[in-house]
């Protein structure tokens, strides 16, 4: 399906500009790129990677939906989406409010990897209850389709570009803040706990304000 598209007559330039949207979309600061940030500064790189295999489980289920067809589903999805930002947005703050608190060590790697789930299911939340990204798949996307091709596979494709993007600009977030831990944690892991919570607690009243 995918080589039928690139064999297509997709401008190329066309795939530029949505690379280049995309880029602008994930790198400049939202509840996604915030969580990265927090959870690499208190609990290291591998915390912020596991957050970024969330969003990009949590884009796969996205872009799925868009695929097969959103606007049919979308008075469904509408209120599925409120309740699930407004669950997201709770739990952001609460576990914000708890990093801030919180006066012990980060979590060692043994720790981290038993609790690997929450940081994926934290990527996942987030990533569903972005406006930004839905705002994104939404309206902006839907100019690059062709209509006179399959619909569902250009999506993917675009749907795929975007992942990519996204993985690579997340990762990069959660390696350099990663290493900024690694370096500076035994010194001020009090002041890293309370920027990390004071990003998730902003994250969720962002995500609550949003609507």
């Amino acid at each position: 399906m995918i080589c039928d598209i690139i064999q297509s007559n997709i401008n190329i330039m066309e795939i530029i500009y949505f690379l280049i949207a995309s880029f602008f979309v994930i790198v400049v600061p939202g509840p996604t790129v915030s969580l990265i940030i927090a959870n690499s500064l208190k609990s290291g790189m591998r915390a912020g990677i596991l957050n970024v295999v969330g969003t990009q489980l949590g884009l796969i289920i996205l872009i799925v939906l868009f695929a097969i067809g959103f606007k049919v589903m979308s008075p469904f999805l509408e209120e599925v989406i409120k309740v699930i930002r407004i669950i997201g947005a709770i739990y952001l703050i609460t576990l914000g409010y708890l990093s801030f608190k919180s006066k012990s060590l980060p979590e060692d790697s043994q720790k981290i990897k038993k609790f690997e789930k929450k940081f994926i299911l934290q990527g996942l939340i987030v990533i569903l209850s972005n406006p930004k990204v839905f705002l994104f798949l939404g309206a902006f996307l839907p100019q690059f389709i062709d209509i006179n091709q399959s619909v569902a596979n250009q999506i993917i494709f675009f749907g795929i570009l975007f992942m990519i993007v996204g993985a690579i600009f997340d990762g990069a977030y959660a390696v350099i803040f990663g290493k900024f831990k690694d370096i500076i944690f035994n010194k001020y892991i009090g002041i890293l706990n309370k920027l990390g919570g004071l990003l998730l607690v902003l994250v969720g009243l962002f995500l609550l304000i949003s609507y």
